[in-house]
């Protein structure tokens, strides 16, 4: 818009609506009294046309009842205010008629309906001293005549000049039709008018709403995602303006939190270092044994802190790869670790654009999870996701016992074990699958955790190529 309109158009959501709902009752009421209008122009054509047929035909009867010397004295004698009588044809009607008008060519049709025995015909004529300037006057107030011709019982044509004023020609009438305003026509226009303007405020209204809905589910999936743009109507604005500031607020307090975690992490790996250092001093094997096994569980938290607080704000480093190549590679490095890890679809090229090292990470997490739950696993690559097209998947399977389908989504969350129902011995950090699924966000990919039948679990990655 041109800043002349932008200032005359409504800076509210509100004012909009009301603008949009006024313009259009307005053209809709508009269109309804146009066609009731010319309803009414219509319906007083027709009662004119009656009416001067109705004389028409009335002096035509009188007529056939009078002789020829009688005919020439009530001719002379007779009123001539809306009709005015000849027995013989005036001079314009042996030369050329003027083309016939519209609403002239309505009359001569139901004239001829209503006096069909009497061969009536009218024409459209000028008077003769404008013959020679050949003028035509379409309107009902020009210099043209009107002229009917009419058979008498004895085979007599007299003729007719009528000299009524003729009603203005209707919008819908101009076509010479006669008919009544078809009210279907007028109640669809109108149900058309209100569908229409409902369906435009419908979009002015919903409009925001969407793009809010849109920028709420990307904020879930994407923390740092680029603010709302601060444009529109002023509520708009203002709620656009209220999401950015919460958008802001959650990203702060995220980044204090993985500050913290990070900072923790960090600093407990000196300590830990410096006891794992000190327990080489314990006779004692057995002791020094536990010691260290439980300084190693200690570190491999602490490893795990500091790769969840990672994720959490992971940037995807994206290159191209060969994601059969590359699960070739892994399936290598965990036979190495005694792992049973089998690769199907892995015979066909898959070139895609991903970040390496976070697939990486994620697919060890998700392998290590099948393993040490499931005793063994097995990846099936699909270049193109039947469910997402566009999509590369990976699927890992286990042998194991499943979860309970109420805990498929409570073991994505940090620190959630379920080594009770899933291992005879202890769990791990519980921060795997938490730390696989940040990195497939930042993906923009999905990781879905589903039971398999009859036993096992099943999760499926799934990724833009």
């Amino acid at each position: 818009m041109s800043d002349t309109l932008t200032k005359l158009w409504p800076q509210s959501l509100f004012a909009r609506l009301l603008w949009v709902w006024l313009m259009g009752l307005a053209l809709v009421l508009a269109a309804a009294a146009w066609l009731a209008l010319d309803e009414r122009m219509v319906r007083g054509q027709a009662v004119f046309h009656a009416k001067v047929t109705q004389d028409l035909a009335a002096s035509a009867d009188w007529l056939d009842t009078l002789t020829p010397d009688q005919r020439e004295r009530w001719v002379d004698e007779a009123p001539q205010r809306r009709v005015r009588w000849r027995l013989d044809p005036p001079e314009a009607w042996l030369a050329s008629a003027t083309p016939t008008p519209p609403y002239l060519r309505t009359f001569a049709i139901y004239l001829k309906e209503e006096l069909s025995q009497r061969q009536p015909q009218v024409r459209h004529l000028l008077p003769n001293h404008d013959q020679e300037n050949n003028e035509v006057h379409h309107g009902p107030r020009s210099r043209a005549q009107t002229w009917v011709s009419l058979r008498l019982v004895d085979g007599t044509t007299v003729y007719a000049r009528l000299n009524a004023r003729w009603p203005a020609p209707t919008a819908m009438g101009l076509s010479g039709s006669s008919s009544n305003t078809p009210w279907g026509l007028v109640a669809l226009t109108v149900l058309v008018g209100l569908g229409l303007l409902s369906w435009l405020a419908v979009i002015y209204a919903t409009r925001p709403l969407k793009r809010m809905t849109q920028a709420a589910l990307d904020l879930a999936a994407h923390p740092n995602r680029a603010p709302l743009t601060d444009s529109g109507p002023t509520e708009v604005r203002q709620a656009a303006q209220a999401f950015n500031h919460m958008q802001a607020q959650l990203q702060r307090h995220m980044a204090q939190q993985t500050q913290v975690l990070a900072a923790i992490a960090h600093d407990l790996q000196t300590p830990l270092t410096r006891l794992r250092l000190k327990t080489e001093w314990v006779n004692d094997e057995a002791l020094r044994q536990r010691m260290q096994a439980d300084l190693s569980e200690m570190q491999d938290l602490v490893q795990d802190g500091l790769a969840l607080a990672r994720s959490w704000h992971a940037q995807p480093q994206r290159q191209a790869v060969y994601l059969n190549q590359l699960l070739q590679t892994q399936l290598t490095e965990w036979e190495d670790l005694g792992w049973a890890v089998q690769v199907l679809g892995a015979d066909c090229d898959c070139l895609v654009n991903t970040d390496v090292a976070a697939l990486r990470r994620v697919l060890s997490n998700v392998v290590n999870n099948a393993i040490t739950y499931g005793y063994s696993a097995t990846l099936t690559l699909v270049c193109q996701d039947p469910d997402r097209p566009g999509n590369w998947c990976i699927v890992v399977e286990d042998e194991g016992p499943g979860l309970p389908e109420s805990d498929l989504q409570a073991v994505l969350q940090p620190f959630v074990r379920q080594e009770i129902s899933r291992n005879r011995q202890t769990g791990g950090t519980g921060l795997g699958l938490s730390i696989a699924l940040n990195l497939m966000t930042a993906m923009d990919g999905s990781l879905v955790l589903t039971n398999r039948v009859p036993s096992g679990l099943r999760v499926t990655l799934s990724a833009p190529r």
